[in-house]
């Protein structure tokens, strides 16, 4: 019986990266603010955050509705394919 997953996409926050991760990687969500230690960002329901050094996890790249991964989280639930 065959395997299959649906396929997700994750970025890293690293403190250099908020205008592109909100905006341009996910065109779903909108900046607010980037400190260098966190991004803020505006989805349907108001302002979230991220960390530095968190992972966002998108099913694709208009998605609205992004999750937030720790690094321990992320590696406990993700693992990651090659990019082709």
């Amino acid at each position: 019986m065959p395997k299959v997953v649906q396929p997700y996409y994750s970025i890293q926050y690293d403190g250099t990266n908020g205008a592109h991760i909100a905006g341009t990687w996910c065109t779903g969500i909108t900046l607010v603010s980037d400190t260098g230690t966190v991004l803020t960002y505006v989805m349907y329901d108001g302002n979230r955050s991220m960390n530095l050094g968190e992972w966002m996890v998108v099913w694709g790249p208009d998605s609205n509705d992004p999750m937030i991964f720790t690094q321990a989280e992320y590696e406990s639930r993700y693992y990651e394919l090659p990019e082709t």
